[in-house]
Parts: C-alpha cells; structure tokens; sequence
C-alpha cells in the first residue's frame, strides 16, 4: 500500500468515459486499491486460462468447464451448465469436445439410471492441469510464509468477494434471460 500516497485514487478510473457510482467514487484510497486490484486479479486469471488452454487443445470455456468437473466431481450437464453459467445446449457441445479429446467421459448416474453425469477422466485432468504446476508451487510457497491470521483474514475475504460475483453473474443472466423473453 506505499502507492497509495502517491496516487489520488479518486482520480484512478474504470474508464475515462464511464462515471462509477457514487459508492466506487466516495471510496478511500485502500478501498479502491482493493477493488481494482480484485478487478485485476480477475483479468490476470482469464489470461493465464487463455494462455493455458491451447497448449492442451482446447478453448478456455472447456478448460473452465473441465475445472469444476475436476474440483466438484462428476455433474449432469445441466448442474455443469448452470455451475460455469451456459446454456445446456452450450454445454453439451462442450462435453462433446472434452469427450473427443480425452478428458471427460459420460457416465451413468449410479443413483438414476435415466440420468447421465459427465466427469473429468484422471489422465486429461493431470494432462491439463499439469500446465499449472509451478503455479501451483508458488502459491503454495506464498501461502505458507503468511502468518495464520492473514491466512484466514484473506480467506473470508476472498470468499465474500466470490459471493458478491456470483450473486452479481446471477442478475446479469437473469437480465439477460429477460431480454430475450418475448413480450406480449
């Protein structure tokens, strides 16, 4: 946070012809610099998806989609769809491409016959995720020299900041699902 006095925050914007909401422009200096550095944050971890995903194949959505698949276990396509926010129709060309390439397999429901669950098979998922090894190291190593307490203060606050852009996705597909509801 030593930049922080040498940068007038209220000045730092989203972008020159966009005027934030009153919130964003009453906020200190540390808030802004939280929430830009999140917004960044965000950015930097789509590019490394889109950086990862050709190496193995593959486009980022799939790559996303083989995440969950991996962290979550096996899902229908219709809890996959609705965990990464696509249709079903779009997950199930989704499926089919991972399939294709060796790292999903459609399964049988052993609670359902009718149903089908899709998960990430263990050779693609260490093919793909390999990728992210030394990332994986040092985060791992940056965790492990903060002290517990900044751990758990991190930990909260990450988690409240996931609740609040998924709460926020939740609208703008809800809005966009308006807009494309006719109207009589």
């Amino acid at each position: 946070m030593e930049n922080i006095k040498h940068l007038d925050f209220r000045k730092v914007r989203l972008s020159s012809d966009y005027v934030e909401p009153p919130v964003v422009r009453e906020s200190t200096a540390a808030s802004r610099e939280l929430l830009f550095a999140l917004l960044d944050l965000g950015v930097e971890i789509n590019a490394i998806g889109q950086a990862a995903a050709p190496l193995i194949g593959i486009n980022q959505t799939d790559l996303i989609c083989l995440n969950v698949l991996f962290r979550r276990g096996p899902l229908s396509a219709g809890a996959l769809a609705s965990a990464v926010g696509l249709t079903t129709g779009a997950i199930t060309t989704v499926v089919d491409r991972l399939e294709r390439a060796g790292y999903v397999r459609r399964t049988g429901d052993p609670g359902d016959r009718r149903r089908v669950l899709v998960e990430a098979s263990q050779e693609g998922a260490l093919r793909a995720f390999s990728l992210f090894d030394g990332l994986l190291d040092d985060l791992a190593t940056f965790a492990a020299a903060q002290p517990s307490g900044d751990v758990e203060l991190l930990l909260r606050m990450l988690g409240a900041f996931a609740d609040l852009v998924v709460r926020h996705a939740a609208a703008l597909r809800a809005r966009a699902g308006e807009a494309r509801t006719p109207r009589p």
